[in-house]
């Protein structure tokens, strides 16, 4: 099952854990509430893990991997955003700096077993 996170407002959303000792994808899909609105955002990620370290150090996915996506508007509405990881992240969340009404939302599903 999926897990969930909802960024109404400017800042950061609850952060999403992650199994990183199990080392399998996850992938995540990050969708906008309403075909009207704009919203500038930022995926992070942690290494650190969120049940251990009351600090943890969260990089934006543009910084990683040399390129952003990070403006959602009428045209990004249907088809939302799709990231893949394939090597362990220990968190997700969503950071923003603009959300001109409604939500971002992002959901998480992470691969389990051998």
């Amino acid at each position: 099952m999926a897990t969930t996170t909802t960024l109404s407002s400017v800042g950061v959303s609850n952060p999403i854990n992650l199994d990183w000792r199990g080392g399998k994808p996850v992938t995540c899909v990050v969708t906008i509430g309403s075909s009207t609105m704009t919203a500038d955002y930022t995926l992070e990620f942690t290494v650190d893990d969120l049940q251990l370290d009351s600090t943890p150090t969260w990089t934006g996915i543009s910084s990683a991997i040399g390129s952003s996506i990070t403006h959602f508007s009428s045209a990004t509405f249907a088809a939302g955003i799709t990231m893949t990881f394939l090597n362990p992240i220990a968190g997700l969340r969503i950071s923003s700096t603009a959300i001109s009404s409604s939500s971002i939302t992002m959901k998480t599903l992470q691969g389990v077993g051998w």
